[in-house]
Order: C-alpha cells, then sequence, then structure tokens
C-alpha cells in the first residue's frame, strides 16, 4: 500500500530536479531568456520553431545567417541543443558559396621580414635605431639615439616557442582583441583582417571575455615609440559561428565587425582568403607562417611585440592519431579530427602557438605569391610539443568560408 507513495515522491524529487537544473542553465546562460518547457527535448525530437513551423532538436541547424539564431530545445553532453527547420536538417548537402566576392581592396601584399636600420632627420641631426647583437631567436638589444645625443638602451627577449621578432608592419592583417578594465585594454586574443571592416577571430576567446577593442597596425603594445603606426577600432558586433557546442572544438571561429570602416594603406591591409580554386588546393606538406603575441613558453609570459613562427602543414590524420591518445578527446573531438581542421608544426617540436596567440592567422602563400589565410588558432597540448601539432580551424573548409562571404561581404 506504502509503493505508490513512494513512487509519487520520487517523481516530485525528480520534477525537483528537474527544475533546479533548468535554474542553472538559466543562470549560466543569462544573456539568453529561457522559459520552462524549452529545454525538455531530447535529439531528434519534434520541436516548435519561433515561426510556428515545427523542426528537429539537433546539436546544430548548419545555416549560415547571423539574423536566425534557432531556439534552444533541450541540452546533451551540457550543450544546448537547437531547434532546426527540417530542411536544414535533411539536406544532403549544405550550400555553400566561395565564389570571390567583389572587392575593392588588394589583399595579402608580400611581406618581407628584412632587418633593416631606421634613419629619420631633425634639421642637421640624425635620429636613429641601431640594433645590436641580433638573433631573432634569442634576443635583440634596440638603442635610440636622441636629437640631444642621448642614448636609450633596451634589451628584448624573443620568444614564442620557436618564434622570431617580426619585422614592423610586415604582416598588416595581424590584429589584436582586447576589453577594457580600470587599467587600460586587456588584449587578451590575436584575430584577422579579412576586409575594410571585419576581423575574424576564434570564438573560444569570447566564452567568457568580450571584445571591446582591435588594435591593427601594431607592433610592441607596450611602446608608444615603437615607430607603428597602430589604430583602434571598437566591437560594435560579434557574430559568432552557428552549431558551437562547448567542449567540442569544432567551427571555432567568431567575426568582429568594427565600428569603422579601415583606410588600407602599407601598415594595415588584409589578408586573402582561399576564395574559389584556392579553396581545393591542398597545402599540406607546405611552408605556413603563424603570427602573433603569445606567451614564449607553455603557461609562460606573454610577448609584448608581435612574434612570427614558421612552420609545416601535416595531415588532419596525423593529428587525430596523437590527440585521441588524450583523456579529453573524446569529449572535445567526438567525431574526430577531421579535415576542417588543420593541423602544423614542426616536424621536431619547439614551434608551435601558445597562450595568448588563439584567434591568431596561419597563412601560407599563393602562386602568385599573395599572402592566403589557411587557420585561425584553435586548440593545442601545451606548446611546441613535438607529437601534439597545434590546431587550427581550417579557412579552406567551404562552409566557413560561405558563412564568412554571407556575413563579412555581402554589406560592403
Amino acid at each position: 500500500m506504502d509503493i505508490p507513495v513512494v513512487r509519487r515522491r520520487v517523481r516530485r524529487m525528480e520534477r525537483t530536479t528537474l527544475l533546479l537544473l533548468l535554474a542553472l542553465f538559466i543562470a549560466a546562460e543569462a544573456s539568453a531568456i529561457i522559459y520552462p518547457g524549452q529545454l525538455d527535448h531530447t535529439e531528434g525530437d519534434e520541436c516548435p520553431i519561433d515561426s510556428g513551423r515545427t523542426g528537429t532538436c539537433s546539436r546544430s541547424c548548419g545555416n549560415f545567417l547571423r539574423q536566425e539564431q534557432p531556439p534552444r530545445c533541450g541540452i546533451k553532453d551540457s550543450a544546448f541543443l537547437v531547434c532546426c527547420d527540417k530542411i536544414q536538417i535533411h539536406s544532403s548537402l549544405p550550400i555553400t558559396d566561395v565564389a570571390p566576392p567583389a572587392v575593392t581592396f588588394e589583399c595579402g601584399r608580400n611581406a618581407r621580414n628584412m632587418l633593416t636600420l631606421s634613419f629619420s632627420y631633425v634639421g642637421e641631426k640624425k635620429i636613429y635605431v641601431e640594433l645590436e647583437d641580433y638573433d631573432p631567436i634569442k634576443s635583440y638589444t634596440e638603442k635610440t639615439i636622441l636629437e640631444n645625443g642621448t642614448e636609450i638602451v633596451t634589451e628584448y627577449e624573443v620568444g614564442g616557442v620557436g618564434g622570431e621578432m617580426a619585422e614592423k608592419n610586415a604582416w598588416p592583417w595581424m590584429a589584436l582583441v582586447g576589453e577594457r578594465n580600470g587599467h587600460g585594454i586587456n588584449w587578451f586574443c590575436g584575430g584577422v583582417l579579412i576586409n575594410e571592416q571585419w576581423v575574424l577571430s576564434a570564438l573560444h576567446c569570447f566564452l567568457y571575455k568580450k571584445a571591446e577593442t582591435v588594435r591593427l597596425g601594431e607592433h610592441n603594445y607596450k611602446d608608444e615609440n615603437d615607430g607603428a603606426l597602430h589604430q583602434d577600432f571598437d566591437v560594435v558586433e560579434t557574430v559568432n559561428y552557428p552549431g558551437y557546442a562547448y567542449p567540442e572544438a569544432y567551427h571555432d571561429l567568431a567575426l568582429l565587425k568594427l565600428s569603422s570602416r579601415v583606410h588600407i594603406q602599407e601598415f594595415i591591409s588584409p589578408v586573402c582568403l582561399p576564395w574559389a580554386a584556392e579553396s581545393e588546393v591542398d597545402i599540406t606538406g607546405h611552408p605556413a607562417t603563424l603570427t602573433g603575441y603569445g606567451d614564449t613558453e607553455f603557461q609562460g609570459i606573454p610577448t609584448s611585440y608581435l612574434q612570427e613562427i614558421n612552420m609545416t602543414v601535416f595531415p588532419s590524420v596525423q593529428c587525430d592519431r596523437s590527440y585521441s591518445n588524450l583523456l579529453q578527446y573524446a569529449n572535445t573531438w567526438p567525431k574526430g579530427i577531421g579535415q576542417e581542421t588543420l593541423c602544423a608544426g614542426d616536424p621536431n617540436g619547439g614551434r608551435d602557438a601558445c597562450q595568448g596567440d588563439s584567434g591568431g592567422p596561419l597563412v601560407t602563400q599563393d602562386a602568385q605569391g599573395r599572402f592566403v589565410l589557411a587557420g585561425i588558432v584553435s586548440r593545442g597540448y601545451g606548446c611546441g610539443h613535438k607529437d601534439y601539432p597545434g590546431l587550427y580551424v581550417n579557412i579552406r573548409h567551404k562552409p566557413y568560408l560561405t558563412w564568412i562571404k554571407e556575413i563579412a561581404f555581402t554589406s560592403l
């Protein structure tokens, strides 16, 4: 006779537990309004779409429009499920558009890293900067002679897990992304300029921090007298790639819209994107260059000046084999590391991206000598580990190019 009472109590406990879980998710997602009943679907269930149509509850919808964020319908493995139009779910092939957009600027101009002395004149007295004991792998000393004869000597340690100091203005598409605090701006990730008003970066950078400012044309962000003519822009919109589901590493892309259009010039200009036939080029085995302001070693100190690191692109399957040995592999790459991910590093180890490089560009050169964006710094295991090359979002992945074009190139 007591059994029905126990069952009723259990049901009440289950309902209470569900309500508590819903409250926790609502608190964690303060930016999204979620009402009771919205998250009670499982993957594959029918669910209501805002327009009144019936959709399917899924991990991602696969559409590319920033204006249409699909409603949430459930939770699986600590990630939200979204209610997708059935047409999107059952399309055998996503619509892709990688034809080059119409632009009025030149991209990917040759950026040669050449060690030079810079001279300028004030009256008949010379002001110049001289580099002494230059070793791009280890360190260099910069001696500045002022007009009144004063010498200022500055010593720099060059690291970046096999990195070298980049020449000023050598990589004019490099961007710094930061948020304001009580002491100024905290530069926490990298990015890359792709046209006059949009910067591409890594979505995971903005899970816990807000992209508020982008700096272009910088060399050493701690030195206002470094000779770089940098410019700062407010971020007025952040557009995340649809389907990103932390802790999974797939689709780690975000687009940042700048508050005004960039005046393209020698030290600030966009990188090329691999449109059309360039998207079909297999760059496995090709040399690539990473630029960034990241740590010089794992859990080390970030550098304030731009570094460049030369590495090699490996087959994605090589990274999949290596990373499959890690405990986090099942949660981070449940479908394996495939062609949506680029694998790059040094065959002997010691050259790699590190903390602070996230969102930054990996570039290769095309047949015309232009620099083309190959990847965006996304994940890694340690820094410079021989057995674990760095992982980058593969920009040649056509759904990514289609999304970039839809968001950043349709309103230029």
